[in-house]
């Protein structure tokens, strides 16, 4: 752990505080957080490295930032006590003391530039060490070895692992023709470090498909195949549709076809032809209206001739009956009378 040595409590100015190092690798940046009483006032930092040698060199001499970059200044397998302090309006807080041993508290970065090589049921992995700040790599300060994961993509959960001391390795044997995705870290036994796990990156193997999936591409194939043209057929179907306007009666039509020649006239081919037979129907109709008014009439004129007649017959009895009460007659009698003699 990083020890640090606080100062004592009486100083003209709050001194700075949560003062840390962000060290990965040779990179070694102090931070800290400065207090808020100091916000409007122009403070700045000093700070200073010490060796074991116990004599203290001046680093970031009055600067703004809460920030210090010792990389430079520090050997990777040495130990060193850095400290800062506030400065300003002619007065200075007290110095904070902070501990750090780079091997020791610096953490192992990540390996970089993955790259894969597919083969034939293989797989071979390259990738780049963690670096030092100066670009030398990190495994001439310490011994490395490299951890890499891998499984299949649809089956997260069955990781396997294999360790290479270099930066280049090979998978094998994998199944063909399948996806693989791997990821890659760092790790030193003897300074007890481990980096985190590169993001991780799939590929696919090379070889001979499986029958199965073969099959499946020609089902898919066919089913493509058969899908597309019933689709056009459907959009083209829509389109003419969406292009006449049809009555409503008859692309919602639940009655009897036969009630369809009784819709109203409407602006269509459809109805053309349904009004055709309307007028055809109604042709008919008024023919035969005519021959029954026809038949009517004759009928009428029969019975007034058999009115007529009926009524010259009784005018000619009135003539033989004068003399007789016509109101004693009875409708319908037949009775003769004998002619009067005359004197």
């Amino acid at each position: 752990m990083i020890l640090a040595l606080f100062p004592s409590v009486f100083a003209a100015l709050p001194i700075p505080y949560n003062v840390r190092m962000d060290a990965v690798n040779t990179r070694y940046i102090m931070i800290w957080d400065r207090n808020h009483s100091m916000a409007n006032h122009n403070i700045t930092f000093t700070h200073a490295v010490c060796s074991h040698a116990q004599s203290y060199t001046g680093v970031c001499v009055r600067i703004s930032e809460e920030r210090c970059d010792f990389s430079k200044e520090l050997d990777f397998n040495n130990g060193y006590i850095l400290r800062v302090r506030a400065e300003g309006r002619g007065q200075m807080s007290d110095w904070y003391w902070l501990k750090f041993i780079p091997d020791e508290h610096a953490a192992l970065g990540p390996p970089s530039n993955v790259t894969f090589d597919p083969g034939d049921a293989m797989l071979t992995v390259s990738f780049r060490e963690p670096m030092a700040e100066d670009n030398t790599p990190m495994s001439s300060l310490l011994v490395m070895s490299f951890s890499l994961q891998y499984w299949e993509k649809h089956s997260p959960s069955k990781k396997q692992e294999r360790v290479f001391d270099t930066t280049e390795g090979t998978l094998f044997p994998l199944k063909p023709w399948t996806e693989y995705c791997l990821q890659v870290n760092a790790f030193s036994k003897p300074y007890n470090k481990t980096s985190p796990y590169t993001q991780q990156q799939c590929v696919r193997t090379l070889g001979q498909p499986p029958v199965w999936k073969v099959l499946l591409a020609l089902l898919g194939c066919v089913g493509l195949m058969t899908i597309v043209p019933v689709y056009r057929c459907h959009k083209k179907r829509k389109s003419i549709v969406s292009k006449h306007t049809f009555p409503s009666g008859i692309l919602h039509n639940t009655q009897d076809p036969i009630s369809l020649l009784l819709l109203p006239r409407e602006e269509s081919c459809a109805v053309t032809v349904v009004m055709a037979v309307q007028v055809e129907q109604t042709s008919q109709g008024q023919q035969q209206q005519v021959k029954g008014q026809g038949d009517v009439e004759a009928e009428q004129d029969s019975g007034s001739s058999s009115i007529q007649r009926g009524q010259g017959s009784s005018s000619q009895d009135s003539g033989i009956y004068s003399g007789e009460d016509s109101g004693k007659r009875s409708a319908g009698s037949t009775t003769t009378s004998q002619p009067e003699e005359r004197h």
